[in-house]
């Protein structure tokens, strides 16, 4: 039974970090995407359904941080120190290969909320994320032009 709790415990660690990660990022587009609704030249409604989808995905990782908590609190009243330490490890590791990847989000909701036409350019391009950070870094880091706009759409 201790071996399980161990290793659930680095598990839970794991999935910790990573929802504390995703409620900070998701919370954060949010806010750029309130500022993008309020004074930006993109689509409002555009703008409206991505800071609708970053807050419900912050406010569903924060039930599942605080109802991972609580199960365990249930649970395993009193964990070893083992435990404790494999949690923590865990999560110290993880929380810093998750947070290596949140600036690249931030740029990619800043550039969808108040850049025009980059969000349709890169969904027009069907990009992966990755690529879709790459491609707000490359080529719309800039100043915005229209003909700069309307040759990527292309």
């Amino acid at each position: 039974m201790s071996v399980l709790l161990f290793i659930g415990s680095f598990a839970w660690g794991a999935l910790t970090a990573q929802f504390l990660v995703q409620i900070l990022s998701s919370f954060t587009s949010a806010c750029i995407y309130l500022y993008g609704l309020l004074f930006s030249r993109v689509k409002k409604r555009l703008n409206a359904i991505f800071f609708a989808t970053s807050l419900t995905q912050a406010v569903v990782f924060a039930i599942l941080l605080v109802g991972g908590f609580w199960l365990i609190d249930l649970y395993i009243p009193y964990p070893s120190n083992a435990d404790l330490a494999a949690a923590a490890g865990a999560f110290v590791c993880y929380f810093v290969y998750c947070v290596l990847q949140v600036p690249d989000k931030i740029l990619v909701a800043r550039t969808c909320a108040m850049r025009p036409f980059f969000a349709e350019a890169a969904r027009a391009r069907r990009l992966s994320p990755n690529e879709v950070a790459a491609f707000a870094r490359n080529e719309w880091a800039g100043p915005s032009s229209k003909r700069k706009m309307i040759a990527a759409l292309r």
